[in-house]
């Protein structure tokens, strides 16, 4: 997002964007040793709080993607000051006071509870299999791309998932944009439009891709977000 668009670029264009911070969530990158199945959802929507304000970030946009979704959208209420923007990615919009896996539909919940009782029963962390990765979060990427990024899919937040989410009456307090993905096979379409339409006002965008849209159309998804930096 902060590379210039021209090669040399001109030296007069200014950047698109100041900052751009990706945020490691409690077991998950720099903090992937710890138990990530034990992690608590208030500890994620922490971390975000947290490091908006120890960061100082100004007229922020704040981008979830997937079950990210929901812990930004629960995060924006607790911030001193609200974002500039809230994006969501495919995110993830439970009904106030349940689960983010309630969200799913019923073949992709069947599956979860399924795979979940494998990893306990043989005491491994509930990773995807890849499998699942290839034809439901990346479906329609090459296969050799897929399986360069398959490094990338760490243990799920168990507890996370299955953790009532306590969302607030009312509309958020900054503009919301949801980015609904066409071909999304994890999270269909039809699905995403109608957990965005619980966000008033909300703005509707689409991309054609596949849930993990960072990898598959990650320009497109740029310029989307470049909008609002």
């Amino acid at each position: 997002m902060t590379a210039p668009q021209e090669h040399p670029p001109r030296l007069y264009v200014p950047r698109r964007a100041n900052k751009v911070y990706p945020l490691d969530l409690p077991g998950h990158g720099a903090d992937a040793d710890g138990d990530t199945a034990e992690v608590r959802l208030e500890e994620c929507v922490h971390a975000i709080t947290r490091a908006v304000e120890r960061e100082g970030l100004k007229d922020v946009v704040l981008v979830g993607h997937g079950f990210g979704g929901g812990l930004v959208l629960q995060a924006v209420s607790q911030l001193p000051e609200p974002p500039k923007r809230l994006v969501m990615v495919a995110g993830i919009i439970p009904v106030s006071q349940r689960s983010m896996l309630s969200a799913l539909p019923q073949r992709a919940r069947g599956s979860f509870r399924i795979l979940s009782a494998l990893s306990r029963f043989s005491r491994q962390e509930f990773r995807y299999p890849s499998s699942v990765i290839s034809h439901y979060l990346c479906n329609g990427m090459d296969p050799m791309a897929v399986i360069h990024n398959l490094g990338f899919f760490g243990p799920l937040p168990t507890r996370v998932l299955t953790a009532k989410v306590p969302l607030e009456d009312g509309p958020p307090p900054c503009p919301v944009t949801y980015v609904v993905l066409t071909q999304d096979r994890l999270l269909p379409p039809e699905t995403q439009e109608r957990m965005a339409q619980r966000i008033p006002d909300v703005e509707v965008v689409q991309v054609d891709s596949c849930h993990q849209v960072m990898l598959y159309k990650p320009r497109e998804l740029a310029d989307i977000l470049l909008k609002y930096a």
